[in-house]
């Protein structure tokens, strides 16, 4: 079920990407598929563990006797090939724009490197922030604080002013090692815990809500 919080109460918001702005999934399947019959591995079992992780944090688990780096690097540039196979998250773009209403700045924080972050953002035609923090910017990956961290240190405030919209269980579980309130979005995380503010299945209810509040606040 759908619940919303009041965002007026925080000065600025990090956005994870896949699964979160983007839906991704079929791109990623797709680039990881035939990786995972190289290494005789189970396809699903591998999305499972490794959403919202960055490549090199979780394959090691399955692959340890390869460069590990290297296997990360290969992915990700299989990845790049099905850069046109994402959609935006519905009311993603529409709610981006309330918030530059609201002026109420945010921040990417993605366990994506850089190029395949701004490919599925742009076809998805969602704005590529100014500030984002990939998976090359970071030495510890969600479910580390440190992404989320360093995503507040670039718009500049607390992490505890923030509010992060995750759907991962690892990316929900270091936003709130960091301190933020969480919104999950999706059904992927059930984790319980009191500074998750907000859960949604997408986008529209909230925006079809603040707009509601706009209009009510104009008459």
């Amino acid at each position: 079920m759908e619940y919303f919080c009041d965002l007026s109460g925080y000065l600025g918001v990090i956005f994870d990407m896949d699964g979160t702005l983007v839906d991704s999934d079929k791109a990623i399947a797709k680039a990881i598929a035939p990786w995972c019959k190289m290494h005789d591995l189970d396809l699903d079992m591998v999305l499972r563990e490794g959403r919202g992780i960055r490549f090199e944090d979780f394959i090691s688990r399955f692959v340890p006797h390869l460069d590990i780096h290297q296997e990360a690097r290969n992915l990700e540039g299989a990845e790049t090939t099905f850069a046109d196979n994402v959609c935006e998250i519905i009311g993603a773009n529409a709610f981006i724009e309330h918030l530059s209403r609201l002026q109420l700045p945010w921040v990417l924080a993605t366990s994506a490197d850089r190029e395949n972050a701004v490919s599925r953002m742009q076809n998805c035609n969602l704005p590529v922030p100014a500030l984002m923090i990939t998976a090359e910017d970071v030495l510890r990956g969600k479910p580390d604080p440190e992404p989320f961290e360093k995503a507040a240190n670039k718009l500049g405030i607390s992490s505890r002013k923030c509010l992060v919209f995750e759907d991962s269980i690892a990316g929900v579980k270091g936003a709130l090692a960091a301190g933020c309130d969480v919104v999950v979005v999706g059904g992927f995380c059930q984790v319980e815990h009191p500074n998750i503010v907000a859960r949604i299945l997408d986008y529209n209810n909230w925006n079809e809500a603040l707009s509601a509040k706009v209009n009510t606040c104009s008459n």
